[in-house]
């Protein structure tokens, strides 16, 4: 998983690697850090509703996603 993943961020991190100018590529960075986090929170919220119409409790659900509590649990699955 983690050759993949390596692999996957390869591309951004050349392309980051390439700005020379260290205050364009700090902004670059940011955005990258941004884009990320809309992405972690579409699949979060996909994971925990996956898991709840497989019929999962939400506290069964937290506990698949690392040991969150359920509330956060839920709130994965609103998107938040």
């Amino acid at each position: 998983m983690t050759d993949s993943l390596d692999a996957a961020f390869a591309p951004l991190h050349a392309h980051l690697r390439a700005i020379s100018d260290f205050s364009e590529r700090y902004q670059a960075i940011r955005n990258a850090e941004n884009e990320f986090e809309n992405l972690k929170r579409a699949h979060l919220k996909e994971v925990a509703q996956g898991l709840r119409a497989e019929g999962k409790k939400w506290k069964e659900v937290a506990e698949i996603m690392g040991g969150v509590s359920y509330q956060r649990a839920f709130q994965y699955g609103q998107g938040e």
